[in-house]
C-alpha cells in the first residue's frame, strides 16, 4: 500500500486496469483491450494516461510500446487487485457524482481548481468537463451561474437566496425515501450540518404541534430546508432574504421565528420574517386571522373556476358536480403559484406517463393552463406543474362511474396530495373490491386513528412500517403492483373485520337548525348601498364600518383597516375590495355591496366597489363556514357580482340561495353518507 496519496481514477479506468490484472501476462492492443471491456478504443486511449499515472504512483510497472501495446510487467497481480478493491470508490453512479459536485461548488468559499476536483470525485477531468456542463444548465433556472478562469478554477455567484433555493433543491434530490416517515432529518456535508439539520425539524415539528397545522410531507420539508439554509447563511454572514413583493401578515411567522431562535440563540432579521411567512401562506393556508376568505384565497379559487370549467369544456364533461375538485385544487395551487412566483422549478416524475396514457386530460389541462395563464396574466406553468393539475382531473373522470366496495383503503404519499389522488382513482378502476375512502401523507400515520376511520388496509408509494395492513406500489400502476394488490387484498378479506365504532353524532339536527337560521338571516339582511365620490379606498371602508352598525362603527372600521395594512384586500376578478371580520356588533352574518361610483382608481387598480362581510365573533364555527361558503360563491357564480353591482337585491338573493343551497345540501349528504 502506497504511503502518499493516489491520483483520481475513474470508473473506466479502474475497469482497465482491473482487466490487465486479470488477463494473462502478455503484450495487449488497445482495440484487444477496448473489446474485454466493452467500450471504445477511443474511450481506452482517452483514459490510459490516467491508468498509467495511478499504476506508476502504486508502484506497478506499466508499458506502452509502438507496435506492440500495452503491458502490465507484473509476476503477481494479487496486491494490485486488493489495492483496487480497498482504494477510494470511483465507480460512482453518475448522478450521484454530479450531485456531490453540486454540493462541493454550492458549498465552496473560494474557487476550485479542476484537478483537485476530478480528484475529489474520483473522476476524470475529461468526466468533469461534462459534469461542469450539466451543472451550469442545472443551475441556470436558480440564477446561479457557474464561472471559469483558467488558472484561477471554478466557482459560482449568485445572491444568497439564489444560491439557498438551488441548495435546498439539491437537498430534496438528496432525501432519501423514508427520511421524512421515520422524520430524519436530511445533512450535506458543506452545505447543511447535522446538528442545524436536527434542531430546526425539531422546532418545526413543535411548531406544528403548537399552531394545530398539518404540512404536507413536501410542505414540512420546504420549510424546513428554507430555515435549516437561512440559519447556516445567517451563521457564516452571508445571508439576504428573498424578495417579498406583497403585504403578508407576520404573527404565524413570528411564533416560528421564536421557535428558531430559542433553538439556535439567534435573532432572525425582520426580512425572514417575511420569508417564513410567504412559505407559511403557501404550505400551512391562510392563517386565522383570515376564517373566510382573504383576496388571495378567492383569487385562487377563481384560477381553479376557471381551470375546472376550460377543461370541462374540452372535454365535454360537466365537472360542476364535483364539490371536492375546486377544493383540491386550490390546496395545489397556493404552492404552485409561490414557486412559480418564485422561480423554483419542481420535477413531476409522471408526466411522460400522463402525457401519453391520459393524452386527452394532459391536451385539456395544458390548453386550459395557458388560456388562464394569459387572462389573468400568471406566471408562465410549466409542463412539470401542468401533469400535477392534470392529475387532479384525471383522479375525478377515473372516479366518475365507481362504487362503493367492501375493503376500505387508504393511499398515501410522501410527496403531494396529487400523486395519492392519482393512485387512488387508478386502484378503485381497477379493483372493484377495493374504496378508498381518503388520500394523505405518510407523516402521522396511527393505528388508531386508521381503525376509527374504517380503514382496512394502506396503500403507499413508499415502504411503510407500522403494525397495519399495508402494499406498497408505484404511484403509476404496473404488472408486480397488481399482483401484490391482489395477494394483499385476499389476505384483508381474509381477515376478521376489525372495527372501532363511533357513537352517532347526536347534534346533526341542531347543526342543520343552527345553520339554516343563519342561512335565512343572512338572506333577509343583505344590502346594496352605494357611495357617491368615494375618491378613496378608505372612504369605502368607513362606508363599509357603518353599513350594519350604524350607532358603533369604530371597532368595525379599525378591523377593517388593520387587514387592509396587513394584506391588500382588493379582489381583481371582482374588481372589489373584500372587507371581512369578526365582531359583536352583528348578532349573525351579514353580506353587504357598496357600490362605488365613480370608481375608486388606484395604481394598477380599478376598485368599482366593496364587499362587506362580517360574522358574530363566538366560538362556534356555523357562522365561518357560512362565509366561507358565500366567499366561494362569489368567484363560481359570476351572476352574484353582476346583480350586486346592478343593485339587484332580490336577485342576488335569489342567486345566493340557491348556491348556498346546493354547497350545503351536498356537503350535508356526504357526512351522511360517511
Amino acid at each position: 500500500m502506497p504511503d502518499h496519496p493516489l491520483p483520481a481514477l475513474s470508473p473506466n479506468g479502474r475497469r482497465l486496469i482491473q482487466k490487465l490484472a486479470e488477463l494473462p501476462r502478455g503484450w495487449l492492443t488497445a482495440a484487444a483491450l477496448a473489446e474485454a471491456i466493452s467500450v471504445s478504443r477511443r474511450t481506452v486511449l482517452r483514459e490510459l494516461p490516467g491508468v498509467e499515472r495511478w499504476l506508476t504512483a502504486a508502484g506497478f510497472r506499466f508499458l506502452r510500446s509502438p507496435g506492440q501495446g500495452l503491458l502490465l510487467d507484473e509476476d503477481d497481480c494479487a496486491p494490485l487487485l486488493a489495492l483496487l478493491e480497498t482504494g477510494p470508490a470511483a465507480d460512482v453512479p453518475r448522478d450521484e457524482r454530479r450531485r456531490r459536485l453540486l454540493a462541493i461548488l454550492l458549498a465552496a468559499e473560494e474557487p476550485r481548481k479542476a484537478y483537485a476536483l476530478s480528484r475529489e470525485l474520483s473522476t476524470s477531468e475529461h468526466m468533469l468537463s461534462a459534469d461542469l456542463q450539466w451543472a451550469e444548465g442545472w443551475l441556470r433556472p436558480y440564477d446561479v451561474r457557474l464561472c471559469r478562469r483558467p488558472g484561477v478554477g471554478f466557482w459560482l455567484e449568485g445572491e444568497p437566496d439564489k444560491r439557498r433555493r438551488a441548495a435546498s433543491a439539491l437537498l430534496r434530490i438528496q432525501l432519501p425515501e423514508d427520511a421524512l416517515r421515520l422524520g430524519k432529518p436530511l445533512a450535506l456535508p458543506g452545505l447543511l450540518s447535522p446538528e442545524t439539520a436536527g434542531k430546526t425539524w425539531a422546532a418545526l415539528r413543535a411548531f406544528e404541534r403548537a399552531e394545530g397545522l398539518y404540512f404536507s410531507d413536501a410542505g414540512f420539508l420546504s420549510l424546513a430546508l428554507h430555515c435549516a439554509l437561512s440559519i447556516e447563511q445567517l451563521r457564516a454572514g452571508c445571508w439576504a432574504p428573498s424578495p417579498v413583493g406583497k403585504n403578508v401578515s407576520l404573527s404565524r411567522a413570528a411564533r416560528l421565528a421564536a421557535q428558531l431562535e430559542q433553538a439556535f440563540g439567534i435573532r432572525l432579521p425582520t426580512d425572514e420574517l417575511r420569508c417564513l411567512a410567504l412559505y407559511l401562506e403557501a404550505y400551512g393556508g391562510a392563517s386565522g386571522e383570515d376564517d373566510w376568505g382573504s383576496a388571495d384565497e378567492l383569487e385562487l379559487r377563481d384560477i381553479a373556476t376557471q381551470l375546472i370549467a376550460l377543461v370541462g369544456q374540452a372535454l365535454e364533461i360537466d365537472l360542476s358536480g364535483y364539490p371536492s375538485l375546486a377544493e383540491d385544487l386550490c390546496c395545489h395551487l397556493r404552492p404552485m403559484l409561490y414557486r412559480m412566483e418564485q422561480g423554483v422549478p419542481v420535477e413531476n416524475p409522471q408526466l411522460t406517463v400522463i402525457q401519453t396514457e391520459y393524452a386527452p386530460i394532459w391536451k385539456a389541462t395544458r390548453t386550459a393552463c395557458d388560456a388562464v395563464e394569459a387572462a389573468l396574466s400568471l406566471p408562465p406553468i410549466p409542463d412539470e406543474e401542468a401533469g400535477f393539475l392534470a392529475m387532479h382531473f384525471g383522479a375525478v373522470l377515473e372516479r366518475e362511474s365507481l362504487i362503493r366496495m367492501r375493503v376500505c383503503a387508504m393511499t398515501v404519499c410522501p410527496f403531494g396530495m396529487a400523486s395519492s389522488k392519482f393512485l387512488a382513482s387508478q386502484l378503485m378502476k381497477e379493483f372493484p373490491s377495493l374504496h378508498i375512502t381518503s388520500s394523505g401523507s405518510t407523516r402521522g400515520l396511527s393505528v388508531e386513528k386508521l381503525r376509527e376511520q374504517g380503514i382496512d388496509l394502506l396503500v403507499s408509494t413508499v415502504p411503510l412500517e407500522i403494525d397495519f395492513p399495508h402494499v406498497c406500489v408505484n404511484t403509476v400502476l404496473q404488472g408486480q403492483d397488481r399482483a401484490m394488490l391482489r395477494d394483499a387484498l385476499e389476505r384483508v378479506q381474509a381477515l376478521p373485520a376489525i372495527r372501532v365504532e363511533k357513537a352517532a353524532p347526536n347534534d346533526d339536527l341542531r347543526y342543520v337548525g343552527r345553520l339554516s337560521a343563519e342561512l335565512l338571516e343572512l338572506l333577509a339582511t343583505l344590502r346594496i348601498e352605494t357611495v357617491r365620490l368615494p375618491a378613496t379606498r378608505g372612504a369605502l371602508i368607513a362606508a363599509a364600518a357603518r353599513l350594519f352598525s350604524p350607532d358603533g362603527p369604530g371597532p368595525i372600521e379599525r378591523a377593517l383597516l388593520r387587514r387592509d395594512r396587513v394584506a391588500d384586500t382588493y379582489i381583481k376578478p371582482l374588481w372589489a375590495l373584500l372587507l371581512h371580520c369578526k365582531t359583536n356588533l352583528v348578532p349573525g352574518c351579514r353580506l353587504g355591496y357598496l357600490r362605488a361610483e365613480p370608481p375608486v382608481y388606484e395604481d394598477g387598480k380599478v376598485i368599482r366597489g366593496a364587499l362587506v362581510l362580517l360574522a358574530p365573533d363566538v366560538a362556534e364555527e356555523v357562522p365561518v363556514e357560512v362565509m366561507q361558503a358565500v366567499s366561494a360563491l362569489l368567484i363560481e357564480e359570476p351572476d352574484l357580482i353582476e346583480a350586486l353591482r346592478a343593485d339587484d337585491a332580490p336577485r342576488a338573493a335569489k342567486i345566493l340561495e340557491q348556491g348556498l343551497n346546493r354547497r350545503f345540501r351536498d356537503a350535508m349528504h356526504r357526512k351522511w353518507q360517511g
